[in-house]
């Protein structure tokens, strides 16, 4: 019993592994863009093309990996822009930045808005110059606006948990049901098990990229 136990564990581990090396696949494929695109942003805000720059950035900032440093250099970028132009009276791309680094946050969210605090500056500085008057009510109209669209969108986080919840059972099942006591594979049911796993992994990824 014991040994069949140490099987079972030995093969929720080895699906666990799996399922790890492709999540840090994903995620160095992320790294990796957004790395390439803020050199690029870089070389952009270098010869003064500010259009390309805020565009190389946006693309580095939903190159998305939880703590990477070329998304907080993306929404740094766009932010500099964004101050740079409007004290130099250039007020519509001043307005291109902040919807860049307001895009770049929405872009971002999965269950919660990783980049709240950035996103919250943007519509704060959109609607003041959207409005383009000094009075608290139009802003605040514009604002209002602004924050009707930035909650998570609903079918992308529950096809997130989905994910979640067919990868555990995929790796659960070929536990249980996919090796026998004697530590044998049972082909048909670790196939089931395997393909809720494959399953719960592509629609966790593609939550991940569309929400």
């Amino acid at each position: 019993m014991a040994s069949t136990r140490g099987q079972r564990l030995r093969a929720v581990a080895m699906a666990m592994l799996l399922a790890i090396v492709a999540l840090a696949a994903i995620t160095a494929r992320a790294v990796q863009t957004g790395e390439r695109e803020m050199r690029l942003s870089d070389d952009a805000f270098n010869r003064g093309d500010v259009a390309a720059a805020l565009a190389h950035a946006r693309k580095a900032a939903v190159s998305y990996a939880p703590g990477a440093p070329h998304v907080s250099a993306a929404f740094r970028r766009m932010t500099a822009v964004a101050i740079g132009s409007e004290a130099r009276g250039d007020s519509q791309n001043a307005v291109l930045a902040w919807e860049a680094v307001r895009g770049a946050a929405l872009e971002t969210r999965h269950v919660v808005v990783a980049r709240r605090a950035d996103l919250d500056r943007a519509d704060k500085n959109l609607a003041r110059l959207l409005a383009g008057t000094s009075d608290p009510e139009e802003r605040q109209r514009a604002y209002a606006a602004l924050r009707r669209d930035t909650a998570p969108r609903a079918r992308w986080v529950a096809l997130l948990f989905g994910g979640f919840v067919l990868s555990f059972a995929g790796l659960a099942w070929i536990a249980v049901r996919g090796i026998s006591r004697s530590g044998t594979l049972i082909p048909r049911a670790a196939r089931l098990g395997a393909a809720l796993t494959v399953l719960g992994v592509v629609a966790w990824t593609v939550a991940v990229y569309a929400a």
